[in-house]
């Protein structure tokens, strides 16, 4: 299910220094994700007649990744699958976003995948959760340990897999998964709290407010 990716270290420990070749650039504010009862976010994503998007560039913006990952800004393009539904477990839409480097100065090398968002709706809570469960498990079965990772009301957990660092997170109808490409020199807790920082952007843009 998930192919061996190719380790970019100088991309995470361009994350360490928080800075790119273009110098220091300012990461843009992360969106308020609220829990049970918390006000509106001040900004909506534009309507859609789809329970996710179909653009990946409105999940997660090519253009603000970089940004985010410590990169040079321009050097990160992005490729979107969308898959047909799987009524037997309840899956109404999946959108696969795959952001890849496109090279240059300070950047990783051409073609190397840096972040894969795997963005999924169902027909109810509870078929989301269960399909979170079943892949949970199967990571588990691989050996790799969960920790648990709530992002406000959404459940979430974190796996270091050596494969690339990967967080799950399930919200009403909506699941995502963020999977970085290995985790070079940062700590298990560094990789969390990166994946828990893009998740905290995506999410809003999933269950958009009073949806």
């Amino acid at each position: 299910m998930r192919g061996r990716r190719v380790a970019v270290a100088a991309l995470l420990l361009a994350l360490v220094g928080g800075c790119s070749s273009e110098g220091t650039l300012a990461t843009p504010p992360i969106p308020t994700f609220p829990g049970p009862g918390a006000a509106a976010a001040s900004s909506a994503p534009p309507p859609r007649s789809t329970l996710i998007p179909t653009d990946c560039n409105q999940v997660l913006s090519k253009d603000d990744l970089p940004n985010l990952l410590g990169l040079p800004l321009g050097t990160v393009d992005v490729r979107a699958l969308r898959d047909v539904p799987a009524p037997s477990v309840g899956r109404l839409e999946r959108l696969t976003c795959t952001y890849s480097s496109v090279g240059g100065a300070g950047a990783a090398p051409a073609g190397s995948q840096v972040l894969k968002v795997l963005a999924s709706g169902y027909t109810t809570p509870e078929a989301a959760l269960a399909q979170v469960a079943l892949n949970n498990r199967v990571l588990q079965g691989e050996g790799v340990a969960p920790v648990d990772t709530p992002i406000g009301a959404a459940a979430g957990t974190f796996f270091a897999d050596p494969d690339g660092p990967i967080l799950v997170v399930a919200y009403r109808r909506v699941t995502v998964s963020l999977t970085l490409t290995r985790g070079g020199d940062l700590s298990g807790e560094a990789q969390r709290s990166l994946l828990v920082d893009l998740a905290q952007r995506v999410l809003p843009v999933l269950v958009p407010a009073g949806s």
